[in-house]
């Protein structure tokens, strides 16, 4: 009698622990995007629409991560100087996830120095050369504007 009682409760105390597990919810690890907007026109509303939609696919990716980095070049390398009407709204977005770069072929070609450059934005040597290098580690492909 005591053996089957100790069997019994065995296995109950089994099925509970088993039960307890299956509804503990686990939290997979967040994925973590990758996506390169790149920037080709020196017109402020293909800007505006750029940090939209930038704005728009961090919200609706959350919770995962999203890694975005906006390369400008070519006359697109206006968006990213001081003097740019959305100056204010790319140092909002600026942050460990959100980096804009500047070409710079393009800098030399139109007489822009790194002073002339928003606070915050980096340099690649190539624009399009960023774009491909990019897209061969995998991070989508994005044309920034219309």
């Amino acid at each position: 009698m005591i053996k089957r009682f100790t069997l019994v409760f065995t296995v109950l105390a089994c099925c509970v622990t088993l039960t307890a597990k299956a509804q503990t919810p686990t939290t997979a690890p967040a994925k973590v995007h990758h996506v390169l907007f790149a920037v080709t026109s020196s017109d402020e509303a293909d800007w505006g629409l750029t940090l939209g939609n930038m704005r728009n696919l961090i919200a609706d990716l959350q919770p995962d991560t999203v890694e975005i980095e906006v390369v400008a070049y070519g006359p697109g390398l206006k968006m990213v100087l001081k003097t740019s009407a959305d100056a204010a709204a790319i140092q909002a977005l600026q942050s460990p996830h959100v980096r804009f770069v500047a070409c710079q072929n393009a800098m030399r070609h139109q007489n822009v120095t790194e002073a002339d450059l928003l606070p915050g934005v980096g340099q690649v040597p190539a624009g399009i050369g960023e774009v491909v290098r990019k897209q061969e580690q995998g991070w989508v492909y994005i044309k920034g504007g219309r």
